[in-house]
């Protein structure tokens, strides 16, 4: 079991230090982050790319007929991606959040040494936790729609927020799926609001970053576009452009978007968790 109380970071916390610190963490280990995060994500775009999913993109909704012909023929594909989903952002969520735990810590192990404990130890727990959440998040959108959107959103900003430390519980206390969710929510209500405040400042940041680097991995389609433009010489044809004409670069390119932001998701379930068991320790002394 990893000694929290060693990390770096096991000290009171401030909404603006949460922030501060999960950036700090991302910059500091992005190489690392990126490189497993991308081979992780790009095989899965690689499997959809082979099953044909990028032909729905092609088609748009603009044409419901040929999307909805397209997609009954991929149903029977579409539980084989969702395992495999499963399975591999499991494996991938045990290794970040382990190499984030033991990175700032007195011991020291290579990352090929965390990687191979990580899916030895908390691998399977993890892939049940991340089927579990899923199944409460919708069981919680379902019940909040009862109370029209509003309590729809609320139920999922709430549940999102209870469950966020999950993956860091289950990797630092080694509890399998169940007892992580109970603890997740026991935990997160020793100073909830707080952590909501943190969780939702975090969202916001990496919703400006996320159309910032949008924009900028748009920039080949952008390019086709001008050269479709340059060839049809009609304003009007310009716009019959497929914009998934890149192929297999469409893969490549999916890939590092995802693979940059993803590791963020990782690194502010580490810092709240930290956080969190600081000021239950300290609780815990004062009684």
């Amino acid at each position: 079991m990893i000694d929290i109380k060693q990390h770096n970071l096991y000290k009171a916390m401030e909404v603006d230090g949460v922030l501060s610190n999960i950036f700090n963490i991302y910059f500091k280990n992005f190489l690392t982050l990126f490189l497993y995060s991308f081979v992780a994500v790009f095989a899965i775009q690689m499997v959809l790319y082979q099953l044909g999913f990028m032909e729905l993109y092609k088609v748009g909704f603009d044409k419901p007929e040929e999307f909805l012909a397209i997609y009954s023929k991929l149903m029977s594909k579409i539980a084989i991606i969702s395992v495999l989903s499963v399975i591999v952002y499991g494996l991938l969520n045990s290794f970040l959040v382990r190499y984030l735990l033991q990175t700032d810590t007195p011991h020291k192990s290579s990352v090929g040494e965390i990687f191979i404990d990580s899916i030895r130890k908390y691998s399977v727990h993890m892939i049940f936790f991340l089927i579990l959440s899923t199944l409460i998040l919708i069981v919680g959108a379902i019940i909040g729609v009862l109370a029209l959107f509003i309590g729809a959103f609320i139920a999922m900003i709430y549940l999102g927020t209870a469950l966020i430390v999950g993956g860091s519980i289950l990797v630092a206390e080694e509890k399998n799926a169940i007892e992580t969710i109970g603890r997740s929510f026991t935990l997160v209500h020793k100073d909830f609001w707080p952590t909501l405040g943190a969780l939702i400042l975090f969202i916001l940041i990496m919703i400006l970053a996320s159309i910032v680097l949008a924009a900028v991995m748009a920039i080949p389609y952008v390019i086709m576009f001008v050269e479709n433009w340059h060839e049809t010489g009609s304003f009007r044809d310009i716009f019959n452009v497929q914009m998934y004409d890149l192929g297999i670069w469409s893969v490549v390119i999916n890939s590092i978007v995802s693979a940059i932001t993803y590791p963020m998701y990782a690194i502010v379930s580490v810092v709240l968790y930290i956080r969190l068991r600081f000021i239950e320790d300290q609780r815990n002394l004062k009684q």
